[in-house]
């Protein structure tokens, strides 16, 4: 409260010093705007982005296991007006509903032991949604190694942890991490330093598992709702 009077008073001070003063001549402000922007680049996913496993029987669950579902990929592209060095990070969407896992943040999870999403055991992954207050799975998202072109040329797949600065060669290309933020990068093939490029294309992959059928109410429609949102970030 002592600041705030203080502020007062000091604001008061201003106005009646300037009211004392003679009568200024009319003006005009001189304003000088812009703005500092890198190249421009623009992410794209077939299909809008949607992945859709359409319907799922109940009796393909298991019962007392995580149920793999197959992986599904769609093209993915950044395309760019100007050569540019570009990572890509992830924020999920869907924090707190991981099956099988209590260390999901904003960057992901690690999924539980048993579906081995991508065919890898502690693969990173988010949630598919709440029904009710019950998990109804998970998803691993990545862009698959092997299918990355930079302006037609195939490069390698990078990742660093936490910064954008400690670079190295990945092997699945998962864009999910329980720790840090996760940044995906390409860089030309042997080395591990980001590479710049107008246009790039490849897959991106999502493979989900659900929940334990016992787990889940089964006699009524679940409506699978993962959401991550993937951004581009200027290196």
């Amino acid at each position: 409260m002592l600041n705030h009077i203080q502020k007062s008073a000091c604001a008061l001070t201003v106005v009646l010093a300037t009211a004392a003063l003679p009568a200024l001549a009319e003006s005009i402000d001189v304003r000088v705007i812009g703005t500092i922007s890198p190249t421009a680049c623009t992410p794209t996913l077939a299909g809008g982005g949607t992945i859709d496993y359409g319907t799922i029987k109940p009796t393909s669950l298991s019962a007392d296991a995580y149920t793999l579902l197959d992986e599904k990929q769609v093209e993915f592209t950044i395309t760019c007006d100007a050569p540019a060095k570009i990572a890509v990070q992830v924020v999920n969407q869907r924090v707190g509903s991981l099956a099988g896992s209590t260390n999901e943040t904003s960057s992901g999870g690690t999924a539980p032991a048993g579906p081995n999403v991508f065919g890898s055991a502690n693969m990173g992954a988010a949630g598919l949604g709440l029904d009710g207050t019950v998990k109804i799975g998970g998803y691993g998202i990545r862009l698959a190694t092997g299918t990355m072109l930079a302006d037609g040329v195939a490069v390698d797949s990078i990742q660093s942890n936490g910064n954008t600065t400690s670079w190295a060669k990945t092997e699945y290309g998962s864009l999910l991490n329980s720790t840090s933020t996760r940044y995906s990068s390409w860089a030309t093939t042997g080395t591990a330093t980001p590479v710049a490029f107008t246009t790039l294309s490849g897959q991106l992959g999502v493979q989900a598992y659900i929940n334990k059928a016992s787990e889940l109410d089964l006699t009524k429609p679940i409506a699978l709702d993962g959401l991550t949102t993937l951004e581009l970030v200027y290196l």
